[in-house]
């Protein structure tokens, strides 16, 4: 099967493009400057010049290529969440490359008789509230400020995927990434956020964290390579409250216990994204993508696999 993959050299594009190819598909991968098709060369794949920003350079890259499928894991997400003017800088291309490219890389798709398109989202963007969330609920849509925008652009990326004509429109909303390279992996932003004590326990700490091992999402993101179009929740089976997770990571990590601290300390700007995380976000269920795609996680609970990438190992 021929794979285009769009955001081929990131947390998750790496270890995804190296599965394409052990399980024998041919794999371009969109490279927008020398550096980046020499890494991709390097992975093994066909770099595919274009510029996920310019319409015109994104179709030609898809045109050029021909893909039976395409990959959308398109973002630029911060490397260090505590330079704040950093988080803003990403969240607005990222929210330009899900709301402006999507709908250009799936139009393309099905100009070029592509089967499917695989985008990339989040199970983190759900209405707060007791209960648990399945794809049918509404996104949070009326989010405060920054974190409104981040969710308005989530759904813009969803509905071009699922309502363009042509093509099997499947939508990924992968849960926490931990794992080689992700926010979670030693010396990367939570641990050193949690050894400075810069991720406190914001109010009751109810936010319902659902995770998931890179390893596990490339397997959904593989098993999707032939589903069906709709949305999938993507995430381990064990959710936890924010007010176990963090003190549990702390002690995994050595370090002093998170401090604990008022909502209205996190009650402006971006820190309104963190609010929601540690206190506000509701529990999601994969009972669809149990069922409907016949995946399951491999490491079903995070408690031992957390603790190895928390270590380094």
């Amino acid at each position: 099967m021929r794979v285009f993959v769009a955001g081929g050299t990131g947390v998750i594009g790496v270890p995804l493009v190296q599965r394409l190819l052990a399980v024998g598909h041919d794999v371009g991968v969109l490279a927008r400057s020398p550096g980046s098709a020499e890494r991709v060369r390097r992975l093994g794949a066909e770099p595919v010049e274009g510029d996920a920003l310019n319409e015109r350079s994104l179709q030609y890259a898809v045109r050029t290529y021909r893909p039976e499928v395409v990959i959308n894991q398109l973002t630029s997400l911060p490397r260090n969440l505590l330079n704040l003017y950093e988080g803003m800088r990403s969240a607005e291309l990222t929210n330009r490359l899900r709301s402006e490219s999507t709908p250009v890389l799936v139009e393309a798709a099905a100009a070029e008789g592509a089967e499917r398109v695989i985008t990339q989202s989040i199970s983190f963007a759900q209405q707060p509230g007791p209960g648990v969330r399945s794809e049918e609920d509404p996104l949070y849509l009326d989010a405060p400020g920054v974190h409104g925008d981040v969710v308005r652009a989530l759904a813009a990326a969803e509905s071009a995927t699922l309502d363009t004509a042509g093509v099997e429109g499947i939508v990924l909303r992968y849960g926490a990434f931990y794992g080689r390279g992700s926010y979670f992996a030693a010396g990367e932003s939570y641990p050193r956020m949690l050894e400075r004590r810069a991720l406190p326990i914001i109010g009751e700490g109810r936010g319902i964290w659902a995770l998931v091992h890179i390893e596990d999402a490339v397997d959904a993101t593989i098993t999707a390579l032939r589903a069906e179009s709709g949305v999938f929740n993507i995430t381990d089976d064990a959710p936890v409250a924010a007010a176990e997770l963090l003190p549990w990571m702390a002690y995994a990590l050595g370090t002093s216990q998170p401090r604990r601290v008022s909502r209205s300390l996190f009650g402006f700007g971006p820190l309104t994204i963190l609010r929601y995380l540690v206190d506000e976000q509701p529990e999601v269920s994969t009972k669809r993508a149990h069922s409907r795609l016949g995946w399951a996680p491999r490491h079903e609970d995070w408690r031992h696999s957390l603790a190895r990438v928390l270590r380094g190992e």
